[in-house]
């Protein structure tokens, strides 16, 4: 890996941390976050996924794209190995809407042990806050706020950690991952699950997403949502439109063959 090179493109300070702490690593985390956005528009573009680390580099830093977790927290999961971090990979379930799970292992969490405690470093998954999560048990916990929300990471027992967002008052279940460190490979098959399966809602639906300085920008095939702390606006996506709302939002210049046709 080509770590200057990365580092110039996210805009990090190379000078500012020289070992792994919790304060290093949330500002990694944001610079990633404020940069990378995460998308799926290969799997929407029938482009096949690669998870090896030279092609995560020539997609993310040289095309200036992003990804879904795998491609986003392997490669920035390698980029903290890199600097010194301690990084394991977790295999996690998705909480749906409607009391729905995606199947296990459909999302790979990163964990990251600083001084004896587990921080979630997940720059994967989407409405996550640009900093890392202390896993904590119940009493006390440890939430964090970020302009879209707070959130946490519990854990009731050493086999497995909930990530949760605070939303009307409640604690709700973004997903629940297993306490076991994987190989980026031990995921084959559920890469190619989300990303042939029609049964996969990252088939099934166009998904982008990335922090703004106001809160969170969010595209989907209908829709680009602007999500501030007190308001949400929508804007109508339509294939005269969509370009330039991916170079103002996500920085991104890329085709998007369904909105195409």
């Amino acid at each position: 890996m080509d770590i200057q090179a990365i580092e110039r493109y996210l805009g990090i300070d190379a000078s500012q941390y020289d070992h792994p702490t919790v304060e290093a690593l949330d500002y990694y985390i944001n610079r990633y976050m404020m940069t990378v956005p995460f998308e799926n528009i290969n799997v929407q573009n029938d482009v096949p996924i690669s998870v090896e680390i030279d092609n995560l580099f020539d997609k993310i830093i040289n095309q200036h794209r992003g990804g879904f977790c795998y491609e986003m927290n392997h490669f920035f999961g390698t980029y903290l190995e890199e600097k010194g971090f301690t990084v394991h990979r977790m295999p996690a379930t998705v909480h749906q809407p409607g009391g729905h799970t995606s199947p296990h292992g459909s999302h790979m969490s990163l964990v990251v042990p600083i001084d004896n405690i587990n921080y979630v470093a997940d720059v994967g998954f989407g409405d996550l806050p640009l900093q890392s999560l202390r896993i904590a048990s119940l009493d006390p916990t440890h939430p964090v706020t970020d302009l879209t929300g707070q959130f946490r990471a519990i854990s009731e027992n050493e086999d497995t950690y909930i990530v949760q967002k605070l939303e009307n008052e409640q604690w709700v279940t973004r997903y629940e991952a297993e306490m076991k460190p994987q190989n980026i490979h031990d995921f084959d098959d559920m890469i190619e699950y989300n990303s042939k399966n029609p049964e996969s809602i990252f088939v099934k639906q166009l998904m982008i997403t990335k922090p703004q300085l106001f809160g969170r920008a969010t595209m989907s095939f209908n829709h680009l949502t602007l999500s501030k702390q007190d308001n949400k606006e929508q804007i109508d996506v339509t294939s005269d439109n969509y370009r330039d709302m991916l170079e103002k939002y996500f920085n991104l210049d890329v085709t998007i063959e369904p909105l195409e046709q």
